[in-house]
């Protein structure tokens, strides 16, 4: 279970954004019949470079101002997953976060015994697997090594809470706007990042697709179900597919969440446990 849950922790922390891109050139001649008399042809204002830029950049600011700020977070998530195996047991997660510090999980099957408990730190990756009797730690580039993206800490925990990550103002390429929402495609180092975002301003739908024709990955996030409950606009349904030469399919489903409350990290190693 291991190298799985890892696996599909790594998966579950990919988030970019996806969406279709529209682009239409209007031109119009009215030519007045049986006459020579010459009529103006409407020019139309092809949009600049900067006015893509300004237009995409209004837009995200709208959609920052439903970004999740939080000092901590704890959530209930149903994680069902398949691979290149087929259907994989499900499992619950309990995630705990200390924004900036700490994000604790706890990994169990559907009746309730844990089998893997994991402490994040901005250093360290801790791992008990109360199954086999081992832990494990790891630096925090071991989650870069399975996902074979530079996470940083930070973006860890903004994928958890569902905001946004590996996108660049800075390198806006195209936008388009529609009677449902936006698209907005931004070019990063690693990635192209294809943002969906509703006529609301939460983001829907994700993709990544990255620069590297050697490595060809690519990774497809949906974004369901939002509610704002806790004043915060949370999506509570996530869906993710990643391909690369096998493909891993990951569902999120958040049972409860919570921000802002008081929490507990427990990780104590026994004695019996062997380090590997």
């Amino acid at each position: 279970m291991k190298k799985a849950v890892l696996l599909v922790i790594a998966a579950a922390m990919l988030l970019g954004f996806s969406a279709c891109r529209a682009t239409k050139k209007i031109q119009q001649v009215i030519v007045k019949k049986d006459t020579v008399a010459v009529v103006d042809t409407p020019v139309l204002k092809v949009p600049t470079h900067e006015d893509t830029v300004r237009m995409a950049n209004d837009v995200l600011a709208n959609v920052e101002k439903k970004y999740i700020s939080f000092n901590t977070f704890s959530a209930k998530i149903k994680v069902d997953y398949s691979n290149s195996k087929g259907r994989q047991p499900d499992f619950v997660a309990n995630v705990r976060m200390l924004k900036d510090s700490v994000i604790w999980i706890s990994l169990s099957n559907d009746i309730g015994i844990e089998g893997i408990r994991v402490l994040i730190t901005k250093d360290s990756i801790k791992m008990l697997d109360k199954l086999a009797n081992t832990y494990q730690v790891r630096p925090l580039s071991h989650i870069q090594e399975l996902a074979q993206i530079p996470f940083t800490f930070s973006d860890l925990q903004n994928i958890l809470v569902g905001n946004p990550i590996f996108f660049s103002k800075d390198s806006i390429t195209s936008y388009s706007n529609s009677s449902n929402g936006y698209s907005i495609l931004s070019y990063t180092t690693l990635f192209k990042n294809l943002l969906t975002i509703a006529a609301d301003y939460s983001v829907t739908k994700s993709k990544l697709d990255d620069n590297d024709p050697t490595l060809n990955r690519t990774c497809d996030l949906i974004y369901n179900d939002y509610e704002s409950k806790t004043g915060m606009f949370f999506s509570t349904q996530r869906q993710i597919t990643i391909s690369q030469r096998n493909k891993l399919e990951v569902q999120l489903r958040f049972k409860d969440y919570k921000f802002n409350e008081e929490l507990t990290y427990p990780f104590s190693v026994p004695k019996k446990f062997k380090r590997i």
